[in-house]
């Protein structure tokens, strides 16, 4: 599967797929390698029932916790892959969370309110620091079939998070646009690690 659209190719196009719903369901990951990478996460509906309806500085909190989980997973990338490819598409993470960033970070100042940490904000950090524990420990293909799994996982809970928890509940309509636009991009960068995750395994 060819990745060559850039973050601002897909959300220029957002606004024509925004309805269009791509969640997939997880690979299986029954090898011990990549299972014991990537451990069963609570869902965001169980989140949301314990924390409550998000306010847009939560939102915005959380966003910014989400892409800074996948920019600190695609740090540990190029001095334990094996593979070409999963180099390649860490970078491509690189960018794209620290551009999503930057549009976040741009619409609060615009906004004029301040991002406010909440339980599911934190405790995405809190996992992202366990899942990264661990994968230090990797090298070569345990590090590669680690680290995709753990990228399917991650992005199937950002898009779980945009559709039932945030954007549910955002209420300012700046806030909601970024979100809107923001979610085809998350969709692909799944589509592309499953896609990734199973090129990784065929060559196990």
């Amino acid at each position: 599967m060819h990745y060559g659209r850039s973050l601002l190719t897909l959300l220029a196009f957002a606004t024509a797929t925004t309805s269009c719903r791509l969640l997939r369901p997880m690979p299986d990951t029954s090898s011990e390698d990549t299972a014991r990478a990537v451990t069963p996460t609570e869902s965001a509906a169980s989140v949301a029932r314990r924390t409550g309806p998000m306010a847009d500085p939560n939102i915005a909190a959380m966003v910014l916790a989400l892409n800074n989980t996948d920019i600190s997973y695609a740090r540990l990338v190029p001095s334990r892959a094996q593979r070409d490819d999963v180099r390649r598409f860490a970078e491509r993470m690189l960018t794209d969370h620290a551009g999503l960033n930057s549009l976040m970070t741009a619409l609060l100042e615009k906004m004029d309110i301040a991002a406010e940490d909440n339980i599911a904000s934190l405790d995405m950090r809190d996992e992202s620091a366990t899942k990264r524990d661990i994968m230090r420990e990797l090298s070569g293909f345990a590090f590669d079939s680690a680290y995709v799994t753990n990228e399917v996982s991650y992005h199937q809970k950002f898009l779980a998070s945009l559709d039932n928890e945030m954007l549910p509940a955002v209420k300012h309509a700046d806030l909601r646009s970024l979100l809107t636009t923001m979610r085809p991009a998350v969709a692909a960068h799944l589509a592309h690690a499953e896609q990734l995750w199973a090129d990784v395994m065929a060559k196990r």
